[in-house]
């Protein structure tokens, strides 16, 4: 029997999927709650489906050496640190305090302070400094979720950090919608337009971007 095929409402879809398609604790959802309050910038929070999904591809591969690109308020930190082994380590890494002291706040209501290590500074040096000491190919996964200027360095970066068989993660890869805008020629899209481009060719990863929320890119290190 042939299905009628219907028109879906993406709003009506969303609210969909975060009613069932995901736990989410009373701690995470307290701290979308008080990101929320931030105002506009709240945005820059990754939606609950997709912590989930991060917290799950990070227990199904037994992670435990991490980098985490773009703190903000700390709910991906928490999604990643609760994925991980129990003897994982993540360095979570950010530009300055802004936020960040409120992802601390929530890292130890958890009691996760002895899984994150916050590292602050220009992320570029940070992953450099890694690099230069002699921790190329060490690291299990790496979430980008940062200035997207920088995403093609951030990448390039976090594929020598990573082993084979890690994980990249990067949001924001279909920035809503603008990809598809041959006029758009802002800094910010022309970057995510370049990194994309250059996943789809890059013989050195296997790649998947799927459309949950803004869109995420998942590279696997071959």
């Amino acid at each position: 029997m042939k299905h009628k095929d219907t028109q879906l409402d993406p709003n009506k879809l969303r609210s969909y999927i975060d009613l069932v398609g995901y736990k989410e604790s009373p701690i995470l959802k307290e701290l979308r709650d008080e990101t929320s309050g931030l105002g506009d910038i709240s945005i820059m929070q990754i939606g609950a489906a997709q912590g989930a999904l991060i917290k799950m591809i990070c227990t199904l591969g037994g992670f435990a050496k991490c980098i985490e690109i773009g703190v903000f308020t700390g709910y991906s930190s928490i999604c990643i640190a609760e994925g991980m082994a129990k003897n994982g380590k993540l360095f979570a890494l950010d530009k300055s305090k802004e936020f960040t002291h409120i992802a601390e706040k929530y890292w130890d209501k958890l009691k996760l302070n002895n899984k994150i290590e916050l590292l602050l500074g220009n992320a570029k040096d940070t992953l450099d400094n890694f690099i230069s000491s002699n921790l190329e190919n060490t690291f299990d996964f790496v979430f980008i979720d940062a200035d997207k200027s920088n995403y093609l360095d951030y990448y390039e970066k976090s594929l020598k950090l990573i082993r084979s068989g890690g994980i990249i993660i990067i949001d924001n890869t279909i920035w809503k919608g603008k990809v598809l805008d041959e006029n758009d020629n802002s800094s910010s899209t022309k970057s995510i337009k370049l990194l994309n481009n250059f996943i789809a060719k890059d013989e050195r990863v296997d790649h998947c971007l799927i459309s949950i929320y803004d869109g995420m890119t998942l590279c696997i290190k071959k």
